[in-house]
């Protein structure tokens, strides 16, 4: 699998989490952002990235009465603005949804129910890489490597080639839980996050820090959150992931707010919500977000 050993081929990319923006709080605590501009339809988008370069960007797209039907759509920036946003080639025909971009290349981790070999009938969620060769989208391929009999999906990449996803294949604590990939010289080596992170509950759609110093990641019914699918965030210290803090009300309602993507320079945090009925693409700097750094 030539792609698939090339997506691993990244460098490293610096991210400080530090932020000096000031915006508004409502008396409750929520965040009065906007839904980001670019790709705010009435339908429901989801699951951005953007790749290291800044100037191509991939969300999610569904019918907010279907979520058995995302699509991936592509928007490029130019010496105008950003492009108007394009199914991506490989998409639209199956449920593909959680797409990320590896740091340092233009090429995307993803998950899809599409059938394993190219054909016969649709599968669980599994991961799937694409990558653009600098001209055109080349046709995804599975991540057998990591790809179960389960659920396998929303996952996120690190700079060294560490792919951090969510799995309800057996052995886990809760519904789902979030599984880490190293990358060796012999292959990858998995195992399930050690410390705080899986619980009982459903923890899903994790995005990591490119140094793995952090990942934020969703947690479903959670008595201790707001409801629904919360953001969460834990530090890695040593060999152990932290107690996660919850993002609060600046990210977090009663509905569901997942998708989450931190951008390149570590200050913007980009997420989805359904507060307002709809899914949306916010985002808010990461100085507004009430969370104790190791160390602080």
């Amino acid at each position: 699998m030539t792609s698939i050993r090339i997506a691993t081929l990244i460098v490293l990319v610096s991210v400080a989490v530090v932020g000096c923006a000031e915006e508004k709080i409502d008396s409750d605590g929520a965040f009065l952002g906007e839904p980001y501009v670019p790709v705010t339809t009435e339908e429901g988008e989801g699951w951005i990235s953007i790749n290291g370069d800044g100037d191509r960007m991939v969300f999610g797209r569904h019918t907010n009465e279907d979520w058995s039907n995302h699509t991936l759509l592509e928007t490029v920036r130019t010496s105008s603005g950003w492009s108007d946003p394009q199914v991506l080639p490989f998409s639209g025909t199956f449920n593909d949804r959680g797409a990320r971009f590896y740091p340092a290349l233009d090429a995307l981790l993803f998950s899809s129910d599409r059938p394993l070999g190219g054909a016969g009938e649709m599968s669980d969620f599994n991961l799937w890489v694409a990558i653009h060769d600098g001209e055109e989208w080349i046709e995804p391929e599975p991540l057998d490597a990591l790809n179960s009999d389960a659920n396998d999906f929303h996952g996120s990449v690190s700079a060294t080639g560490s792919i951090y996803f969510s799995s309800s294949r057996e052995g886990g604590k809760g519904k789902s839980d979030i599984y880490r990939a190293v990358l060796r010289t012999t292959g990858y080596e998995l195992e399930a996050l050690v410390g705080a992170v899986n619980t009982e509950y459903s923890e899903s759609d994790v995005f990591v820090d490119p140094e793995e110093r952090y990942i934020i990641f969703s947690r479903t019914d959670d008595p201790n959150g707001f409801g629904g699918d919360d953001l969460w965030i834990s530090f890695l210290e040593g060999y152990e992931w932290d107690v996660p803090q919850n993002l609060g009300a600046v990210v977090n309602g009663s509905d569901y707010e997942y998708g989450p993507f931190v951008s390149r320079d570590g200050r913007m945090l980009y997420f989805t919500s359904q507060r307002d009925g709809n899914a949306d693409i916010m985002t808010i700097p990461m100085s507004l977000l009430t969370i104790v750094r190791p160390g602080r």
